[in-house]
């Protein structure tokens, strides 16, 4: 080989480092750096965005995308999609609020909603890794019959006034912990024992394998399907958790509770720089990305533009989102 030769590869492969260590910066911190640019922008057309106030308002309102984008990050890394999420929320709340409602549990009901969430998970997960079906249809399907169950279990009636029968459970939705809303001390307590679980154990580390090459984790000889199992589990968790939380703010449970949620995970989780296809992202940009979706909603909001326009701008985001990523995939 000529050094000629040796020269121009060892450029072409520090080019493409190079090119990958771009990719890997901006997806960690372009999601950050749009969030500054957008609150600046917001905050010169409305002084009061930067109130503490409206930012507390902010944070309660992604508390509820943070939450779920948790779990949607686990599902996602995997490559897999679950549109269930919404469904699964209710039917948890309802569950809970039953309980609530007719025989005054308190803990014992919050228990039963985040049971309740796990099993659903848990089926979603039995279903695409036994029957080896899309993770897509499969939760396209219990979309429909977890929402069925939380109507027929309610006969289309919503659960009201929970705390007549525990006055405590507001704590989960309404109170302050010192100067912070429980939502958000919620949504931060799940995105530890998250972060916890992709840094540190092995559930993390085969999460980011399945994702990366499913094919090639599975001749290393790792059960692939005991992880997704466990995957789609802990998202059924963080439906629980995230069912706890509403239906203590809003006092109340039914069974149209998170229509569309599902969407707003997923929004959540690509615009905080996760691949779609699987093994690339961070549960920080996924907090990021709750928290820009809360932000231009907030900012429209304040400027008193329409909600149907609100929606065409997420939706606009999230193409650009995915976009970029394709993009970088490209490149790198």
């Amino acid at each position: 080989m000529t050094s000629r030769t040796s020269t121009a590869e060892s450029t072409a492969v520090a080019g493409e480092q190079r090119r990958i260590r771009i990719g890997s910066v901006w997806a960690t911190f372009g999601p950050l750096l749009s969030l500054i640019i957008l609150s600046l922008l917001i905050w010169s057309q409305e002084s009061v965005f930067m109130t503490s106030g409206n930012w507390t308002n902010i944070a309660r309102q992604a508390a509820l995308m943070a939450i779920l984008g948790v779990g949607m990050t686990f599902v996602i890394l995997t490559g897999g999609i679950d549109l269930s999420v919404g469904s699964i929320l209710a039917l948890s709340a309802v569950s809970g609020a039953l309980l609530i409602d007719r025989h005054g549990w308190g803990m014992e009901a919050v228990l039963v909603t985040l049971g309740v969430g796990m099993l659903c998970g848990l089926i979603n997960g039995l279903i695409i890794t036994i029957g080896r079906i899309p993770p897509f249809i499969v939760t396209l399907g219990t979309m429909q019959i977890f929402r069925g169950v939380a109507s027929e279990i309610t006969a289309g009636e919503p659960i009201s006034f929970l705390t007549a029968s525990v006055p405590n459970f507001n704590i989960f939705g309404t109170r302050n912990l010192g100067p912070f809303p429980a939502p958000v001390i919620i949504a931060f307590c799940t995105f530890v024992v998250g972060f916890l679980i992709l840094r540190y154990t092995r559930l993390g580390l085969y999460v980011f394998a399945i994702g990366g090459n499913e094919t090639a984790t599975r001749f290393s000889g790792v059960q692939i399907n005991r992880y997704k199992l466990a995957v789609y589990t802990f998202m059924g968790l963080c439906c629980g958790v995230a069912a706890v939380m509403l239906s203590s703010r809003l006092n109340s449970a039914k069974a149209d509770f998170a229509t569309g949620e599902e969407l707003n995970a997923i929004a959540a989780v690509v615009i905080g720089g996760t691949s779609l296809f699987g093994g690339e992202g961070t549960l920080v940009g996924t907090m990021i990305g709750a928290l820009l979706m809360a932000v231009i909603r907030n900012g429209l909001t304040l400027m008193h533009i329409s909600a149907f326009y609100q929606q065409i701008v997420i939706g606009a985001v999230i193409i650009l989102a995915v976009l970029v990523d394709q993009l970088r995939r490209r490149k790198s």
